[in-house]
């Protein structure tokens, strides 16, 4: 689907009745039709400017339901957040690793350290970096919880064919 902003939809019963399943208070109604939908079309409509009035939707209400959006289909966020504090924690490490043998091998390695605070920037880094998985990995375990707690039905059974008493 290209045009979410526009509400103007149709659905099969069954769709829509997979969606009056759901309990759940804040939802996107056409991302819900879309993952309850096997076949999706668009049909283009040819929208006209507002006759009269101006649009609820301020800047704060936008923000609000594009974080809505953002949160209420998926965990990708949190996986990123992951994904970068195994990054941070990687580049702490590697930095550390780098500074140890240059102190060994370099004969100035000493004064190259500068007194330490290259050091520091690697332990920072790599703690940082731990601290960013951790929440990372909280946060993808509220996600399942938050996943589980919608109830959401997994599969819908149509019909079922091959019995005596259809």
């Amino acid at each position: 689907m290209n045009d979410y902003g526009c509400m103007l939809r149709a659905y099969r019963r069954r769709v829509v009745d997979a969606m009056l399943q759901c309990n759940e208070r804040s939802t996107f109604i056409p991302i819900l039709g879309n993952s309850f939908a096997r076949n999706t079309c668009e049909i283009p409509v040819k929208h006209a400017e507002r006759a009269v009035g101006e649009s609820k939707y301020s800047l704060w209400k936008l923000i609000n339901l594009q974080f809505n959006l953002l949160t209420c289909m998926t965990t990708v966020p949190l996986r990123i957040l992951t994904y970068f504090g195994m990054l941070s924690a990687l580049c702490g490490f590697l930095l550390g690793l780098y500074i140890i043998v240059r102190r060994i091998v370099d004969p100035n390695g000493e004064a190259w350290a500068n007194m330490g605070s290259f050091t520091l920037f690697a332990v920072l880094f790599l703690f940082i970096g731990a601290q960013m998985v951790g929440i990372g990995i909280i946060g993808e375990y509220i996600g399942r919880i938050y996943t589980d707690v919608r109830a959401r039905p997994r599969y819908f059974i149509e019909r079922v064919l091959g019995r005596k008493d259809d």
